[in-house]
């Protein structure tokens, strides 16, 4: 793990967009610099793969399920 000299002792989870992931190919590369940072945790997201919902005109066209999946995956981040 390279050090990025990055410091922050908190507890932290992390959500891979649609758009980074299919759009960009971040692939795990967002994921891989949040580990090198010393002091913070990095929690597990439950349905990180899944959707949040807000992406494109999604968000746009069909507001009310897009709303709900945005919901379900607060709810999850906070839970964590």
């Amino acid at each position: 793990m390279s050090d990025v000299g990055a410091y922050f002792p908190h507890k932290v989870t992390y959500h891979p967009t649609c758009h980074g992931l299919r759009g960009l190919g971040l692939a795990d590369r967002p994921r891989r610099l949040l580990e090198a940072v010393k002091g913070l945790e990095l929690v597990e997201l439950p349905g990180a793969e899944e959707c949040c919902g807000f992406g494109g005109t999604f968000a746009v066209k069909d507001a009310d399920v897009s709303t709900a999946m945005g919901t379900d995956k607060v709810n999850a981040a906070v839970a964590t």
